[in-house]
């Protein structure tokens, strides 16, 4: 809300409207005083959007409608795919937790005492799994969906304001037009060898009011293409850093959230391999590894980062624009048909995240 207030105050033009004082010395319940009224509504409206646009003296704002639209449609779009995947995330919560409470009721009716205590574990740790990625869902919707469906929102009432704009120069063009016609309706009456007073007034008082039309309207839209050349470029660049900002904390969460799932289930993995004598593997019909390829019952997150990586994660790892860390130039992935480059697996990708944030 303060960031909101920032921006509209920071607007010379606004900062100075009268409904802007309205909503600033009202104390409560605020509700609109001035009543303005669009060039076009409706079904016109409509009609006038599938013409092409008018000419354009100004490029910067005639090439800017286009890209706004693409804008709006995509966080449109984009914002809608991330609700269903909030929704389908909260699912596989409440889904895992029904799994880890069925878990739980079959650790109480089995008979080895091995298998009951890894049953009751990994029941306790599948119902945290669900609870963190109904949190995490939670956090996907606040941090990502939101701003995506915010900017969409913000997106749609700059294109409709550039579509105002262009309106109001068809009327401009149109009220040029109609100068022009009376301007050739008064010469004509002049070149007429008989001359009505009546016809003369009538026809001098059209071509003033045409007139004063043109010039109403023609200051109208410079102070319009004044402004709304400003507030481009300041719209431009506001959503662009309200959008990196939106994208890096995402991925940061997302990150900590995958972190914290992850040492959440190896937690239950000593429990699974004390079933037995033989590592757990005996209901498969396999025995213990041997000792030097047995895996390590280190939690691979730790307080540095992925500690089965073997790469520390703050020291030595430079970072791009959002935070992301950026590999060395002999770490560099090339493309196929180059003769080398580097491996692409699971040890080089952990080293290349951040440090763990829990």
């Amino acid at each position: 809300m303060q960031r909101w207030l920032n921006t509209v105050c920071s607007n010379d033009v606004l900062i100075r409207d009268e409904e802007m004082v309205f909503f600033v010395e009202s104390d409560f319940g605020y509700s609109p005083v001035v009543r303005r009224k669009q060039p076009a509504t409706g079904v016109r409206r409509k009609v006038i959007k599938q013409f092409a646009p008018p000419p354009d003296d100004t490029p910067e704002l005639e090439r800017a409608r286009p890209v706004v639209k693409a804008f709006y449609l995509g966080t449109m779009e984009t914002g809608q795919k991330v609700n269903a995947v909030v929704k389908a995330r909260r699912g596989l919560g409440l889904a895992e937790s029904a799994l880890g409470n069925t878990l739980a009721l079959l650790a109480q009716t089995e008979a080895h005492p091995g298998m009951s205590n890894a049953f009751r574990k990994l029941g306790r740790t599948i119902q945290s799994a669900g609870d963190f990625h109904a949190a995490q869902a939670t956090a996907e919707a606040t941090t990502f969906a939101d701003p995506l469906n915010y900017h969409s929102s913000d997106a749609f009432i700059v294109k409709e304001t550039l579509t105002n704009r262009q309106i109001l120069m068809r009327e401009l063009e149109s009220a040029r037009k109609d100068t022009r016609s009376r301007l050739q309706t008064a010469e004509v009456l002049k070149s007429k060898s008989s001359i009505r007073r009546d016809k003369v007034d009538e026809a001098l008082q059209a071509l003033d009011e045409a007139k004063h039309t043109e010039a109403h309207l023609n200051g109208k839209v410079r102070r319009v293409t004044a402004n709304l050349v400003q507030e481009r470029r300041r719209w431009f660049s506001r959503t662009t850093r309200d959008m990196r900002a939106a994208i890096r904390d995402h991925c940061l969460r997302q990150i900590e959230a995958e972190r914290r799932t992850l040492a959440t289930l190896e937690s239950a993995r000593p429990d699974i391999r004390a079933i037995d004598s033989s590592g757990g593997l005996s209901r498969l019909g396999r025995d213990a590894p041997p000792s030097s390829r047995r895996a390590s019952l280190a939690a691979s997150q730790g307080p540095r980062g992925d500690a089965w990586s073997g790469v520390p994660r703050a020291a030595g790892v430079q970072r791009g624009e959002f935070g992301v860390p950026q590999p060395k130039r002999e770490d560099r992935i090339v493309e196929e048909g180059d003769g080398e480059g580097d491996r692409l697996d699971a040890k080089n990708a952990a080293s290349r995240l951040a440090g763990s944030t829990f």
